[in-house]
This record gives structure tokens, sequence and C-alpha cells, in this order.
């Protein structure tokens, strides 16, 4: 029974982490980068999600060393060009795979208290629904740490760019001076540059496995909390 929980536990892993991916990339197709959709990777296939180390090396090593399991898929192709609305876009993107992950999470215990009423729970059923609630709740919120290249980051980096927007139109509202527009724009543009700079410098996979490493040992400062909150979610 262990190892087919085992089993079954890592499949929610990869496939919460699949879904993760196809929700960035579907997000870029809907803001017109079909980049993913043509290289076939809008698709729950595994083998177009497979990457090498972080789908099976990492998350083995971690459960065994770390008892922390996680991992990545091979991330899905974005040209950052061909978005259509240049504002938004990026920030929708970025937030695409943590709001899956949390939709999953939801749903999951959505689905145990409609069972629960029902009359049709059981601790199978209820092991299942938790696991799949602990897994995505823990890989939402690990990756919104503003760890680059982790999806925190971008978004970090997207809502930093908008706040100095949005200082930029207070400070041209009162001052009436228009020049200091182009000084901001200017600036917005090479801080969003540094940024995706930044990211290609951790996507190689030691510089990935070191930052996780940083960036686990930080999250689990919040491990205990987080185990309590679910618990509590299935205490019913």
């Amino acid at each position: 029974m262990d190892i087919l929980f085992l089993i079954f536990f890592f499949i929610i892993i990869f496939y919460s982490i699949i879904l993760h991916e196809i929700a960035h990339g579907y997000a870029a197709y809907r803001n017109g980068d079909a980049t993913a959709y043509n290289a076939g990777r809008l698709t729950l296939n595994p083998i177009s999600h497979i990457d090498a180390i972080g789908s099976i090396v990492v998350p083995i090593f971690s459960y065994l060393v770390l008892k922390f399991p996680f991992g990545w898929a091979k991330p899905v192709p974005y040209n950052p060009n061909n978005i259509q609305d240049k504002k938004y876009a990026e920030l929708e993107i970025s937030a695409a795979g943590i709001l899956t992950n949390f939709f999953l999470a939801l749903s999951a215990v959505a689905i145990f208290y409609i069972l629960s009423f029902l009359g049709f729970s059981n601790p199978a059923t209820t092991l299942i629904l938790q696991t799949i609630t602990s897994v995505n709740l823990f890989l939402g919120l690990f990756n919104l740490l503003p760890f680059p290249p982790a999806d925190g980051y971008s978004i970090f980096t997207e809502l930093f760019a908008f706040l100095k927007d949005f200082w930029l139109k207070i400070k041209n509202k009162f001052s009436k001076k228009k020049e200091y527009e182009a000084i901001y724009v200017n600036d917005i543009n090479s801080f969003k540059h540094k940024s995706y700079t930044i990211k290609h410098i951790f996507s190689n996979p030691i510089m990935m496995i070191l930052i996780i490493i940083v960036a686990v040992n930080v999250f689990q400062f919040f491990v205990p909390y987080i185990m309590s909150f679910i618990n509590f979610l299935y205490s019913f």
C-alpha cells in the first residue's frame, strides 16, 4: 500500500507540474503567442513535458534527502515578442501556473466537502484529495517566492514595474513635467530587461538546483503553518 501511495503521490506531483506549465503556455496563447501551441506543448501527454533532471532526478533526490519533493517539467517555449497586450500579458502569463495550482487545491477541498455532505467520503478518498491539495498548495506557494527563475520573481518584477508606472503618472500629474515620462519608461524597460537576464542566468540546471535549495530552506519556515492550514481544512 505504501508503494502504491508513493507512486500515486509522484503522479500527482508530475501532473500538477504539467498543468502548471500548460497554464503558462495557454495564457501566452491567449495573448497572441502560439509558440507553445505550435510546439505541441499544450497537451497532457507526459512525454512532451518530461525533463530528465527536473522531472525525475530532482524529485527523487529531494524526497529521499530533504523529505520535501519538488521538481519541474520542461518549461514551455515562449516568445514575448508575439504578445499583443504588453501591459498585463506578462503578469497573466507569469501568474497562470500558480493560479492553476491554487485552483486544483481548492477544487480538491470542495470535492471533499461535497462528498462529506453527501456521506460518500472515506479515508481513501480523503487521503487522495488531501494529497492533491497539499501538493498543489505547496507548488503554488513555493513558486510565489521571488527567486529567479521562479514565477514569483516574474510576478514581482511585473508588479514593481506597475508601481513605477503608477508613481510616474502621479508625479507627472502634480509636477506637470512630462519629460519625466521618457526617463521612467526607459528605466522600467531597463529593469525588465535586467530581470530577463537574471532569469536566463539561473535557467541552467546547476544554478536552478542551487537556487531551489536556498528557496527550500526559506520555504521550510512556512511549512508547519501550511500543513496546519491543510489539516484544518480536512478536519470536517
